[in-house]
């Protein structure tokens, strides 16, 4: 739960600093006063339970708080730059005084979960330790130091120093860094950073020493953030604002670029005036800006954070603001991997000896990942602080167990709702798993899939037979060298299937059945080491949008490529002439588009069959040679000058990439091949033209990206880029007929169809391709459902002819 709700009293003689400070604590009372004088008065009246007060005096303010709140927790605002404030608070923590220290400058959420966790901290367990058994190891002003742990809780410790370390070091607010806890020698508990809250000098029958008390976060440092995706459309920017409110999300409001104050909102409503959408509030703070001004506004919800600048519009003298809703919202995941709740047909357990106690613990997750999980327990009995290390078990739904290591990451309180329960307190610890067993990672996510949609399963364990007979009644518009009825193309198929997709590394298949049986199926490949395409979606003719089948196969697809830590990329390819996904995930594409993050790019389909006789080439053509590395330089410096880093990450074209020695690797422990030859034309200063060849076992890919090939043009005025290009047709041709292909397959630019057709080729049509960050996959599968959510219900006779992910 919570902390209660108790008394806050604030003395600040500032008054916009008062405000600031009374608006960074909504869930307690405050009572706000200008001087120690008037703090005196409200303490004889009643004790407060929490006290924050400036540095000045604080000796003299620290005997009357003992004598009127003597349990009450004391914290004092004070900058690392007043030196005549922390002089003042060394004096008082040398008298044997008990405080907290805070940084003038911390914002109003820093501060307002900095004083939450000192009540947490004051409530929590500590535990006293043996001090021969436990050392700490931890670095303060680029010097090393060791020292021996006393008592150790779930937000600090205790620590004793020699007694030649002088006091004067360890003022309030110190940060130590690289803080270490070890029991006879084996890593307990390890923090990036911790604060000194006090230090005294300290006496007992071993001898004289420095007591050092420490706080720590409730948080490890999180991972590397990923980039930032920024929702544009005004329409969005303005639903996504209003469902923060029904969720009823926490807004605060800063000035541009300015984090020293930040006002929480109160009352937030939006609301259209004049066609305009504006957001009015409330705040008991001030920010010493004016109407006109910029101003951020910021909020978090689901594990996202949402940020966005904006126009203050009216400031009025009552608290009451107006601000135009931001004209875009920037979106940051705080959570690498999505997480869920198993339901009561996949239960999990986690069983571990507690840190510091000792104590066998067992408890069922709140949620979890292949990446981590959810535990809960009780902080007025348990410690387990975050950096904690943890050998556990984890036992599976099927009777199973598997052993694993738990890194604690975070822990937090969880919501009371009111209620008192007898001292008890709820925490929730996130947790990182490490070492965890292939066996463990596939039962959590068959439990992933079921609470997504119970009615998907593994394709792999589907024969394929059913699939491609599903296939064909949904009018699958295949590849011609796979027709449907061919016994040798069928058992192809089916072999490739079944290496691709029965491990999940390679790519996942996804099956929809109900009581009618098989309704629909797709697929997604690790195309490129970085990259999962999504391909295949077919679903029964006849079905009704109300089951919204490709809803859930599309989004539980690109879920499961999210899940795979190291897929960067998702990748969506459609035909220009199939009017359902043309249409939606074109704007889906168009909605999401952000640059460096996402690429849309169309190519055209070309096909040529192949026969047993090798192809005579015309005469006069250039020399063709194979690429080598200083040709893999200039494909990833060209394409990086045409803006399109994003095809360089997402299709292996970095340099040391380009010929898939990575990916390939991974195929190849499948009984796969995945691979990619280059071909060059030369010119006088440079290629004149460049061939990338993919290679790959037939299958992978049913239109056969995996064995086509593209062009790069650098220069198509150039007087012998035709004949460069006619070339590298021919030798790509040549290829596909030295692997026994029975078509070659280009993917090329509009410009290129001329000669393809010259070639022997027949254009297949046009293709749309959408690539975006994996950063963007939770906002696309939100607008996802939002498409069906307008479709559901009704029968759709468009839907019955044909539905394809290419």
């Amino acid at each position: 739960m919570s902390v209660p709700i108790r008394d806050v009293l604030v003395v600040h003689p500032n008054a916009g600093r008062r405000a600031a400070l009374a608006s960074a604590l909504p869930s307690y009372r405050v009572v706000a006063v200008e001087s120690k004088v008037e703090a005196a008065f409200k303490m004889a009246d009643a004790a407060p339970a929490l006290i924050i007060a400036p540095p000045d005096d604080a000796r003299h303010f620290l005997r009357q708080v003992a004598n009127a709140a003597p349990d009450a927790l004391r914290v004092f605002i004070c900058s690392k730059s007043d030196p005549v404030g922390l002089a003042e608070l060394m004096q008082s923590a040398a008298e044997g005084h008990v405080f907290s220290v805070l940084d003038d400058a911390l914002s109003g959420p820093e501060l307002g979960r900095t004083i939450s966790h000192l009540l947490q901290h004051q409530g929590s367990a500590f535990a006293a330790v043996p001090s021969s058994l436990y050392s700490v190891a931890f670095e303060c002003n680029e010097q090393s130091y060791s020292a021996r742990c006393v008592e150790i809780g779930n937000f600090g410790a205790t620590l004793l120093l020699p007694e030649d370390v002088p006091a004067a070091g360890f003022p309030p607010g110190t940060t130590l860094e690289s803080v270490r806890v070890e029991r006879e020698g084996r890593l307990l508990f390890k923090t990036p950073w911790a604060h000194v809250q006090r230090a005294q000098p300290a006496t007992d029958e071993l001898g004289t020493y420095l007591r050092l008390g420490i706080s720590w976060a409730t948080a490890m440092h999180p991972p590397p953030p990923v980039p930032g995706v920024t929702m544009e459309e005004q329409s969005e920017v303005v639903a996504t604002l209003r469902k923060g409110l029904r969720r009823e999300a926490v807004l605060w409001m800063q000035r541009a670029n300015d984090s020293s104050v930040q006002l929480r909102l109160e009352e937030p409503v939006v609301e259209m005036v004049d066609g305009v959408a504006v957001l009015r509030c409330r705040s008991a703070g001030m920010l010493e800006c004016s109407a006109g001004d910029e101003v951020d506004l910021f909020f978090e919800m689901g594990g996202q954070s949402y940020s966005g600048v904006t126009q203050l519009l009216s400031l009025e003298a009552d608290g009451g603001l107006t601000v135009r809703v931001p004209r875009a919202l920037v979106i940051r995941n705080w959570r690498s991997l999505p997480r869920f709740k198993p339901d009561s047909d996949n239960r999990f357990l986690i069983s571990f000896l507690a840190p510091i106690t000792g104590q066998p613990t067992t408890r069922a997750p709140l949620d979890l990942s292949v990446g981590g999980l959810s535990f809960p327990f009780d902080a007025s009995s348990e410690i387990i602080p975050a950096g904690s290390r943890l050998d556990a078990t984890l036992l599976l739904p099927d009777g199973s167990s598997t052993q694993c290591q738990l890194e604690v990451r975070s822990i937090h309180a969880l919501p009371s709702d009111g209620r008192q329960d007898g001292g008890l307190r709820p925490f929730r610890a996130g947790a990182r798993f490490s070492g965890l067993a292939q066996n463990a990672r596939d039962a959590i996510l068959r439990a992933f899939m079921h609470s997504r949609c119970a009615a998907i399963a593994d394709g792999s364990q589907v024969p394929f037979e059913d699939i491609w007979r599903l296939m064909e009644e949904s009018r699958y518009r295949f590849h011609p060298d796979y027709p449907f009825g061919d016994e040798a193309a069928l058992a192809l198929l089916q072999d490739t299937h079944q290496k691709v997709y029965s491990k999940g590394d390679l790519g996942r298949s996804l099956v929809y059945s109900n009581q009618h049986g098989l309704q629909g199926q797709i697929a997604a490949l690790r195309v490129h080491s970085r990259t999962w395409m999504v391909q295949q979606l077919a679903v029964r003719p006849g079905v009704r949008r109300n089951e919204q089948i490709s809803y859930e196969l599309s989004n539980l697809v690109v879920e499961l490529g999210e899940v795979q830590h190291d897929v960067e990329f998702i990748r969506y390819c459609w035909r220009k002439d199939n009017r359902w996904p043309s249409r939606r995930m074109g704007w889906l594409a168009r909605a999401m588009e952000t640059p460096g993050l996402s690429m849309l790019q169309h190519f055209c389909y070309m096909r040529l069959p192949l026969g047993p006789e090798p192809r005579v080439a015309p005469e006069g053509l250039p020399r063709v040679r194979e690429g080598v590395r200083t040709d893999f330089v200039w494909i990833e410096l060209h394409l990086r000058d045409r803006g399109e880093l994003v095809r360089v990450l997402c299709e292996d074209l970095l340099t040391d990439e380009v010929d898939l020695r990575v990916v390939r690797e991974r195929f190849r422990a499948q009984g796969l091949h995945r691979s990619r030859r280059v071909f060059v034309v030369d010119g006088e200063y440079g290629p004149l033209a460049i061939a990338l060849s993919e290679e790959g076992t037939p299958g992978l890919c049913l239109i056969e990206k995996t064995n086509s090939f593209s062009l790069l043009v650098p220069n198509r005025n150039h007087p012998q880029a035709r004949a460069a290009v006619q070339a590298l047709i021919q030798r790509c041709i040549e290829q596909s007929q030295e692997l026994g292909r029975p078509s070659a397959i280009a993917l090329v630019d509009e410009e290129d169809t001329e000669l393809l057709q010259q070639a022997g080729f027949e254009h297949l049509g046009r293709f749309s391709e959408w690539i975006f960050h994996r950063s963007m996959i939770r906002r696309g599968c939100e607008l996802w459902r939002s498409v069906f959510e307008r479709l559901g219900g009704a029968v759709n006779l468009e839907w019955t002819t044909e539905e394809t992910g290419e």
